[in-house]
């Protein structure tokens, strides 16, 4: 009693080169590779072994990690903070003010995530920015922050004073000159809303092409002796010249019939470099305004009133 050609083991074994030619499956016809039970023990030993290293070993690394940017050479101290140069006309400590809008310790380290955001935030939100381009952190521990800066343009006079804007309508602080060269701005006259917050748009469309224009005639404002913008008592109708008009005044106290906002769609407006052009060639041609301020109003306006004339007989 032998029994022979019968296998007592569950699943038939073959070589690792062979095939089974009576297979339904062409898969199976691929070869396997052998599992060697030892090397799959081993790596798993070591995942083990990394795993409890890591558990011993980890928060002590991590604190001595941590504690190296605690260092005195990888501190920052809020004097390390620097800004752009700020321009003449801001006053004050700019960087000072920056900072101490901020929850910052008199030191802190280098390597806080946190810090960049927080000075973007705390610049942004200063009147004086316009724009924060970059808050960049070096070594030597350092950071450097580079933005732009608003410009007071024209002064918006109101009964309860005299509030600095910039070419946008935004209310700025009393800039530094403002008592040593205040008749060098230009003033923006017959307002009759209250400012915003500072840093913030005044919230009058008045004041907003008020500053436009002005931002316009600033490089001129000397050579054509103009003093003030006056803006409109009434808003502006499409078939109405009159109505939502622009005055300039002259120093000695001429009005200048100026015409709608820059850019203004009115019917028969001319364009604002025609206009600023007509302006300064007059200039050249008569001399500054002076006591003959009617003959001057009088011929700028029928300037402006022949072309919107010219328009409204095309139209008909």
């Amino acid at each position: 009693g032998t029994v022979t050609g019968v296998q007592t083991c569950a699943l038939p074994i073959f070589p690792a080169d062979a095939t089974r030619s009576d297979s339904a499956d062409p898969a199976d016809n691929v070869p396997r590779p052998k599992v060697d039970l030892r090397v799959r023990s081993r790596r798993w030993l070591m995942v083990g072994a990394f795993a409890a290293f890591a558990g011993v070993l980890g928060k002590p690394a991590y604190e001595s990690w941590d504690s190296l940017f605690q260092t005195p050479e990888f501190q920052i101290h809020r004097r390390d903070i620097q800004i752009s140069q700020p321009p003449r006309w801001i006053p004050g400590d700019l960087a000072r003010e920056i900072v101490s809008n901020c929850d910052l310790p008199p030191r802190f380290s280098l390597m806080d995530s946190q810090i960049t955001r927080e000075l973007h935030d705390a610049c942004a939100l200063n009147p004086w920015v316009e724009r924060v381009h970059s808050v960049r952190k070096t070594f030597p521990p350092r950071v450097t922050i580079e933005l732009d800066y608003r410009r007071p343009l024209a002064l918006v006079c109101i009964d309860s004073g005299e509030y600095p804007v910039n070419e946008s309508g935004i209310v700025l602080p009393q800039p530094r000159q403002r008592l040593t060269d205040l008749a060098s701005y230009p003033r923006i006259e017959g307002i009759r809303t209250a400012p915003g917050m500072v840093g913030h748009p005044w919230g009058d469309p008045l004041v907003t092409h008020a500053a436009a224009l002005a931002a316009i005639l600033e490089p001129y404002w000397k050579e054509l002796q103009l003093s003030a913008i006056s803006v409109p008592a009434t808003n502006h109708r499409p078939d109405s010249f009159d109505d939502g008009v622009f005055e300039l005044r002259a120093v000695d106290g001429s009005r200048i019939l100026w015409g709608h906002p820059p850019d203004s769609d009115h019917p028969g407006s001319l364009p604002t470099q025609t206009r600023l052009q007509r302006l300064r060639d007059y200039i050249r041609q008569l001399g500054p305004f002076d006591g003959r301020s009617e003959e001057h109003t009088s011929e700028l306006q029928s300037q402006f009133r022949i072309s919107y004339a010219v328009f409204c007989l095309k139209k008909k």
